[in-house]
């Protein structure tokens, strides 16, 4: 993939004429409503040499021209990256965000989260994203008694094993309208509950074909977070045992603090070194009247 930003003038055809694409890829890759653009757009140009993305602060010395020479761009390249031309002058500490070329592609693990409706569509979904390493079915959602109330998967499951794409349980504190930490406390804080809900977790991978559990506790109390722990280091145990993987989601931070509203229960250390890996709910940076923003997948280094 490379990105091309869109300049004053400049039609859909014309970019797919310059790298040899068609508009239909442009119009599918970038899930454009119509084929009308603006300038500034980023777009993503399937193929071509992967490039990947470097900072550089601008030093003493450093010109535009000497800069995009450095990295071997052309002014065109340069510019559609930083906004500036060759010729333009630069203030020492600019930070330029520049493509770094890799001759070889990287694996990557992708998820995808997907509420199973139980109908066609959700194959036809699974069909489209063939490239999933896995899917969360969203959501088993837990019950004060450590049962759980199940959605209509049965189809997105067959799909996902015929893609040969990894299904996990996601398990929410969701009451049906919101995730609810009254709900969370009371199963973390009982430890027959919590360990009667570890067991239907299990037995759910295993009647259904599960990889693993993904577990999406949100808006928890930020005192439950010794429990969450626990719980989750409990959960680690008894699916490893069964050969199953254990991830969790969490919301995006820059610092720790405990005490913090909803956020507060997350002990990024603890949980690093207890699941397989983890969603990062990048996305939350953002609001609900904002533009979607990416989340990350990342595996834990002791895996």
């Amino acid at each position: 993939m490379r990105i091309h930003r869109v300049r004053q003038g400049e039609t859909l055809r014309q970019i797919a004429e310059t790298y040899g694409v068609t508009v239909r890829d442009l119009v599918h890759y970038n899930e454009l409503s119509s084929q009308q653009i603006v300038p500034g757009l980023a777009l993503l140009i399937p193929g071509g040499e992967p490039l990947g993305v470097q900072a550089y602060i601008v030093k003493s010395g450093d010109t535009a021209a000497s800069i995009a020479a450095k990295f071997g761009l052309s002014n065109e390249l340069f510019s559609q990256w930083t906004g500036y031309e060759t010729t333009s002058t630069l203030s020492v500490g600019t930070r330029l965000y520049l493509p770094v070329r890799h001759p070889t592609k990287r694996n990557i693990e992708v998820n995808g989260y997907l509420l199973p409706t139980g109908r066609p569509s959700d194959a036809h979904i699974l069909q489209e994203l063939s490239i999933l390493t896995y899917f969360c079915t969203f959501s088993y959602q837990a019950r004060a008694d450590g049962s759980l109330e199940a959605p209509k998967d049965d189809v997105a499951l067959r799909a996902a094993r015929a893609q040969r794409i990894r299904p996990l349980v996601t398990v929410t504190n969701f009451d049906g309208t919101n995730f609810n930490p009254s709900l969370a406390h009371t199963i973390l804080a009982n430890a027959s509950i919590r360990r009667r809900l570890i067991d239907n977790m299990a037995s759910t991978c295993k009647a259904k074909g599960y990889g693993g559990v993904n577990v999406d506790f949100e808006h928890m109390q930020p005192e439950d977070r010794p429990l969450y722990n626990q719980f989750i280091a409990q959960l680690r145990d008894s699916l490893h045992a069964q050969g199953l993987s254990v991830s969790i989601a969490m919301g995006p931070k820059t610092a720790d603090n405990p005490t913090q509203s909803w956020m507060g229960a997350f002990d990024y250390k603890t949980l690093g070194s207890e699941v397989d890996f983890l969603m990062l709910m990048t996305y939350e940076w953002g609001w609900v009247g904002g533009p979607p923003l990416a989340g990350i997948l990342q595996h834990n280094s002791h895996s």
